[in-house]
């Protein structure tokens, strides 16, 4: 959604391929897009899975969406009250006809996506520390407009309506090294469900991730079709993906700094929220739901938008490789870092109490 000089290696073909609808659909969803808008009509150079993009002119993209992947609007309107302009105002335009494309236009975003960030030779490790911190910001966005599980009974959507049940299949059917992690959060489930709910990006991957071409900081988030309402912490699986990428044969691999940016992301976020780091027990939870999440998002396939169904060993690899990686760090690093966090907020508390007691 927002203009990018570098291709990403999505293209075309595939979206209308994937979605059985001949070469001239293209043509109609130009001149459909051409009858709205003045300005030149022409493709994203980055195109997704579930869509087919279209900058109308330099403010507005257009996209055609099939029903499998339609953009729920009131979800996409929940996106900008929670996080402002990160997120794009949508309108629904409406269906193309003869086909089973939905229409969208939205508010193109400024920046470059970070998978297109990443080629770039430029790219510095302040830029890593900045994308991090602000990756905390987008943590503390969410909690200001929290809900509580009980007033969400009617609006749980696919991965919140059924944790339970999907850690029972993970701990039942995952590759034997993850499922006594996928048990143990199972055991915390009650716990983790009675953390606030926040608004939560359901796809964040560097392709939907905006950054700005020269500082690396966050200028929005792309695609907010599987966004739904989720326990705190769920969302902050995101944070792995913000660690490292993808060598050459496709496996991810953790930037040499990780340790050290993974310590700013949480020092900023208690900074921001100096009362997680007040409440060992919340703390706690809170990385059981981002455990959770790393479970729920590669633990589970894709499979075209179905999310019903375990990952497998010689299917599912990548994922399964991700999911190693991430749970093996988190597991060895991630709750010793955690516990010294807690202990340095809770001493500056301290030393500001203090202080003040002295000035009284």
């Amino acid at each position: 959604m927002a203009s990018s000089s570098h291709d990403s290696g999505v293209y075309l073909e595939p979206f209308f391929d994937r979605c059985n609808l001949p070469a001239t659909v293209q043509v109609d969803c130009d001149a459909f897009a051409s009858s709205r808008y003045s300005g030149p009509i022409r493709p994203a150079p980055f195109q997704g899975y579930c869509s087919y993009t279209l900058f109308a002119d330099e403010e507005t993209v257009v996209q055609f969406r099939p029903s499998a992947y339609k953009l729920d609007i009131d979800m996409t309107n929940t996106a900008s009250n929670v996080f402002k302009t990160l997120a794009p105002e949508t309108e629904y335009l409406g269906q193309l006809a003869g086909t089973d494309l939905h229409v969208f236009s939205m508010r193109k975003l400024p920046g470059i996506s970070l998978a297109d960030y990443r080629v770039m030779s430029c790219k510095k490790r302040s830029a890593r520390e900045q994308l991090v911190r602000d990756f905390a910001q987008l943590q503390v966005l969410a909690l200001r407009n929290a809900r509580q599980a009980e007033s969400l009974q009617d609006e749980k959507r696919t991965v919140g309506s059924s944790l339970t049940s999907r850690l029972e299949s993970m701990s039942a059917s995952l590759p034997l090294r993850f499922r006594q992690t996928a048990s143990s959060i199972l055991d915390d489930i009650s716990g983790i469900e009675a953390l606030p709910w926040v608004f939560t990006h359901g796809d964040f991957l560097a392709a939907n991730i905006m950054v700005n071409a020269c500082s690396g900081e966050l200028t929005g988030l792309l695609d907010w079709a599987e966004s739904e309402w989720l326990p705190f912490g769920v969302g902050m699986y995101g944070l792995e993906e913000l660690l490292g990428e993808d060598d050459e044969n496709g496996r991810f691999v953790y930037y040499t700094e990780a340790g050290h940016l993974r310590e700013i992301f949480w020092n900023h976020l208690v900074l921001l929220i100096p009362e997680i780091a007040r409440n060992s027990k919340a703390v706690a939870l809170v990385k059981k739901a981002q455990i959770l999440g790393v479970l729920l998002w590669h633990g589970i396939a894709f499979d075209d938008g179905k999310l019903n169904r375990v990952v497998e060993e010689g299917k599912d690899d990548r994922e399964i490789q991700r999911l190693g990686v991430f749970l093996s760090c988190m597991s060895s690093t991630q709750q010793s870092k955690l516990r010294e966090i807690s202990s340095s907020v809770s001493s500056r508390l301290g030393l500001i109490r203090s202080y003040l007691l002295k000035k009284v």
